[in-house]
């Protein structure tokens, strides 16, 4: 008796661990906001300068920028993992220049490294605050 009634607790576990949605709680999703401003360097123009609030599972750069249409973002992939390799119809050369760099002065692993690390391995904080300039100097 006692085998059977651990047998179908065991059973009714599995079946509610199976029956539950992958969909994230509302403890998971947070909102994300950054200041972000965008530079056209070889052009000497600023052509973003907002702050942007996102929502979802968001731990890294990645993750918020993939969010932000308005930036019209693509991503390649490198040896390093993902970069950036298209922001607001600016594509970077990678062999030759102009390219897309990033930095942070109030982001703490950015400042702890001494630069920004690949956006998804780059953890972000509600409030901080990105500069993305498309430069010919590296």
């Amino acid at each position: 008796m006692k085998k059977r009634m651990l047998v179908m607790g065991l059973c009714a576990g599995m079946m509610m661990v199976g029956c539950s949605s992958s969909t994230p709680s509302t403890d998971e999703r947070k909102e994300m906001s950054l200041n972000v401003v965008v530079k056209d360097e070889v052009n000497d123009k600023e052509l973003f300068n907002e702050t942007l609030t996102k929502e979802g599972e968001i731990e890294n750069l990645y993750d918020f920028l993939v969010q932000c249409d308005e930036l019209e973002v693509e991503f390649g992939d490198g040896s390093y993992g993902a970069y950036i390799d298209s922001m607001m119809g600016l594509k970077q050369d990678f062999d030759k220049g102009p390219w897309w760099l990033y930095s942070s002065e109030n982001n703490e692993t950015c400042q702890e490294e001494g630069m920004c690390p690949a956006v998804k391995d780059l953890p972000i904080e509600d409030g901080d605050q990105f500069v993305f300039s498309y430069t010919n100097e590296c």
